[in-house]
């Protein structure tokens, strides 16, 4: 398990203060490799049972068209992209073009040789879900399932390891337990909270709210400029005050090569990669959007961080 500051997180912090100074290039590209998964969790809207890998060629040239765009982060993403048979390839050619490759995976297929594999490629950091102790109705991303992973995650993987559980699919006990045991293997572990169909956050129980104050006590739980204090007024049912820079710092791009502000509110603005330039990217650093306050989307908020100090002039319709 990588655990000192190397070249590759130089380069990250480098791009990245670069990037501060130009709000015209992007800090994070999600890219769908593959819409079908092997779970099917209650509370998820982005994959199938029957679609096929998107073509090698295909990603290469959408790859390409982050290069142009000068994304600093490129994040693989499903479905369950470890279910793409050129998965490590991917990640390569990523590196290769001098981005910087991450994956968000529910780590089911996690194997030495896997592992192995996205070590030589260059994987900088691999996101994996675990919501509770035991599989439930909702979702099956265990800890009872996931833990033999963790183990040989710890043993063999070179890059960071972040856990995400997602607040409101389990039980409130089972998800602070998580957490210890995501921190004793020495791991990130980060909450994200569960949406409605329309990518707004649901309140959270009293008993689910309380169990997340006390996760947020947990020393070594999230670097400090990853932090999830956006959440707190959002568990609550309130709103959070903040500019929104999707389809801009951050956007998601889909199956069909089309780009999108994010993953929960897809549709907008819908346009293909290979035609999204710079002016598209300023369009939306400076719309405001509607569907802002009750956001739980963390890559849009961690996305934005770098620019809350930029006027935001421009009001997207509801």
């Amino acid at each position: 398990m990588i655990t000192k500051f190397n070249s590759q997180s130089f380069k990250a912090y480098k791009d990245v203060a670069k990037a501060a100074f130009d709000p015209s290039r992007p800090l994070l590209a999600q890219i769908v490799i593959t819409r079908r998964c092997n779970l099917s969790c209650g509370y998820c809207y982005e994959y199938d049972k029957v679609s096929k890998p998107v073509d090698l060629k295909i990603l290469k040239k959408r790859i390409d068209e982050l290069k142009r765009l000068k994304v600093v982060f490129v994040t693989l993403n499903g479905g369950e992209p470890l279910l793409h048979p050129h998965a490590a390839e991917l990640v390569k050619y990523i590196a290769d073009k001098g981005m910087i490759p991450m994956m968000n995976s529910n780590g089911w297929l996690l194997k030495k040789d896997t592992i192995l594999e996205l070590n030589e490629a260059g994987l900088f950091g691999i996101q994996i879900s675990c919501d509770g102790l035991e599989d439930n109705e909702i979702t099956k991303k265990s800890l009872r399932r996931l833990e033999p992973k963790l183990a040989l995650l710890k043993q063999y993987a070179k890059f960071k390891v972040r856990i995400n559980g997602v607040l409101g699919s389990g039980n409130a006990n089972d998800i602070t337990e998580v957490a210890k045991t995501i921190l004793d293997y020495g791991f990130d572990f980060q909450c994200s909270l569960i949406r409605d169909e329309s990518g707004s956050a649901i309140v959270l129980d009293k008993d689910m709210q309380t169990a997340y104050m006390e996760i947020r006590k947990m020393k070594g739980r999230l670097p400090s400029y990853l932090h999830d204090s956006f959440q707190i007024p959002l568990i609550k049912g309130e709103s959070v005050e903040w500019k929104c820079r999707s389809g801009a710092r951050y956007f998601h791009l889909d199956e069909n090569g089309l780009v999108h502000l994010c993953q929960p509110r897809a549709g907008f603005p819908a346009k293909r990669i290979k035609d999204y330039t710079r002016q598209d990217i300023l369009d939306n650093f400076y719309l405001e959007k509607s569907c802002s306050a009750r956001c739980p989307h963390a890559y849009a908020h961690i996305g934005s961080r770098l620019d809350q100090f930029r006027k935001q002039p421009k009001r997207m319709s509801s």
